[in-house]
């Protein structure tokens, strides 16, 4: 099963609307808004802006930034996910159906101040697919615009994790506090997926090959020169402690001049 048909399958079956995003765990209101918060703060976003959220899901994290903007775009590949999402509270939310078989996306040449994709990675394995990815929310975007390309695992990141070095510019209590921190990362990981896996079970869907294991990562110096060929400027961000998968995973944020 592909990713697309797993969330489309989920979009259906699944009653709990804070599941249907695929994250084990879920993604409950007071998560959400965390992330909302963080994101807002990193987009910079402002009551003028135009906001697509590229990969969007059902609208969990759309629905609160779509507060904070003049218009509001959420895109996703799944039409179950389309619909439920736009059916749930959208408000005044634009809701679209990406099509792969689409020669252009139905804004190309750049209609967004500002650009979200966030927690998508798992569509997206290696950085051929990544560079599809990453034209796609360039060709999104309007000149002197910004897109926060987020929750990516990284490479460098969890090298650091994995080896236990300490950080460059953090003391050594700081570091074995966010090592500590880390393992009780890690053992919530483990049951929020064992019981996300029951939960599939019980509904009969087959999760999609490599759901569950670890994503290799990406390359910051790979990443930010993709979007440098689009014209961006990057700045790599570590994600807030209390965020899933905040040992292992960054943000890029990418402005992009007039």
């Amino acid at each position: 099963m592909q990713w697309t048909d797993f969330f489309e399958t989920l979009a259906d079956l699944e009653p709990d609307e804070e599941f249907v995003t695929g994250r084990p765990g879920g993604l409950p209101p007071g998560l959400a808004d965390g992330i909302a918060d963080d994101i807002a703060v990193k987009l910079g976003l402002k009551s003028v802006d135009a906001l697509l959220d590229y990969g969007s899901g059902t609208g969990a994290i759309t629905r609160r930034l779509a507060k904070r903007v003049a218009t509001t775009t959420a895109a996703d590949a799944s039409k179950s996910v389309v619909r439920r999402g736009g059916g749930a509270d959208s408000g005044n939310i634009r809701w679209v159906q990406l099509s792969s078989g689409a020669a252009d996306p139905p804004w190309a040449g750049g209609s967004f101040t500002k650009v979200l994709s966030y927690y998508n990675a798992q569509t997206f394995a290696t950085h051929s697919d990544l560079r599809v990815h990453i034209d796609s929310l360039c060709a999104a975007v309007a000149p002197g615009g910004t897109v926060l390309l987020g929750d990516v695992p990284d490479r460098e990141h969890t090298g650091q994790w994995e080896s236990g070095e300490r950080g460059r510019d953090e003391n050594r209590t700081v570091w074995i506090g966010r090592l500590e921190r880390r393992a009780l990362d890690m053992e919530r990981d483990a049951r929020d997926l064992a019981a996300f896996a029951n939960r599939l079970k019980g509904l009969g869907i087959e999760a999609p090959p490599g759901f569950g294991e670890r994503h290799p990562g990406f390359i910051r110096d790979v990443v930010t020169r993709l979007f440098r060929e689009n014209g961006g400027e990057t700045t790599v961000s570590t994600q807030p402690l209390h965020f899933p998968n905040a040992h292992t995973c960054v943000d890029y944020i990418v402005r992009f001049g007039r």
